[in-house]
């Protein structure tokens, strides 16, 4: 086997190249990231390659390893129907002679199985779609929201509002930006729990009551629009209406996974047991070496890992 050549490097076979690199100190392999080859690693050839002083690089092993080993999610969801709708045009070739005992796995009942199975894999992508517009729906309310506390205490600070008001303002305005309002002495050893309150139910807490101080203040009069109380009241609610919606799109994407991995999975009746069934079933009828088996053998149906 030969390995690609860089830098005008001579062409080495991977058993030298190994070689070579077994003969390096550990502590050199450790500086330069260099992962040890062994005869039973099976690697591509293209994924071994030569630098300028004949090093192996095998950035790429991991890579094929993790691939190899990957659990199987969103696009083996999309493969099952793709074999199930081909194992379907299989038996409808063979006309009568499929005739199974279980009219489970007769091909009226897979046809059905294949329209429900692709209508529950795209309710589930629907699903997720609309929880990411909804969650950067919110993300485009909350995006502006600490630079804005801090116009609005400027705008208060200007105003002549009396200085306990100014103070009680710039208590939510710290909490908005996420600052602990009780600093840690540097000294001590003591243990501390995060005083960070920015999640998004808590940022309309501390908006609400940031507008509460502004409430009463009659100093507070901003002539820009987006500082006057309306707007800062209607931004409020909108912060709690995107909240609420990313909360509900939220709960709909889960439990429609739910149902699809429930159709899926199911012991005995579910979508992937069923197919397998089918497969036994045609390995029986025609035998294991027969043309019709080996048309379906290499079809898989793998349950929904998620």
């Amino acid at each position: 086997m030969k390995t690609q050549v860089k830098n005008g490097s001579k062409s080495h076979t991977a058993d030298e190249l190994i070689n070579q690199v077994a003969q390096m100190p550990k502590q050199l392999l450790e500086k330069h990231n260099i992962q040890l080859l062994t005869p039973t690693d099976n690697v591509p050839t293209a994924s071994v390659e030569t630098d300028s002083v004949g090093l192996v690089q095998t950035a790429n092993v991991e890579k094929l390893k993790r691939a190899r080993t990957a659990g199987y999610y969103e696009t083996g969801m999309a493969l099952n129907i793709t074999h199930g709708i081909q194992v379907v045009d299989y038996l409808i070739t063979y006309g009568t002679d499929y005739n199974p005992s279980n009219p489970a796995i007769a091909v009226a009942s897979l046809q059905t199985m294949n329209t429900t199975g692709q209508d529950l894999l795209d309710n589930a992508r629907a699903k997720m779609q609309e929880k990411k517009l909804t969650t950067q729906a919110r993300q485009d309310v909350y995006g502006d929201l600490k630079p804005l506390a801090t116009r609005i205490l400027n705008e208060l600070e200007a105003s002549g509002a009396p200085q306990a008001t100014i103070d009680n303002a710039r208590h939510y305005v710290r909490k908005i930006r996420g600052t602990r309002i009780i600093k840690i002495d540097p000294d001590s050893t003591a243990n501390h729990v995060s005083a960070s309150q920015t999640s998004f139910t808590e940022q309309i807490q501390h908006f609400t009551d940031l507008i509460n101080v502004l409430t009463p203040c009659t100093q507070y009069q901003p002539n820009i629009p987006e500082l006057q109380l309306t707007a800062l009241v209607a931004k409020r609610d909108a912060m709690k209406a995107t909240n609420n919606a990313v909360s509900t799109a939220q709960a709909v994407w889960s439990t429609s996974r739910v149902e699809r991995n429930k159709f899926f999975n199911e012991p005995v009746t579910g979508y992937v047991e069923t197919f397998q069934a089918v497969k036994r079933a045609v390995k029986a009828i025609f035998g294991a070496s027969s043309p019709q088996y080996q048309q379906l053998g290499g079809l898989t149906f793998r349950r929904i890992k998620e």
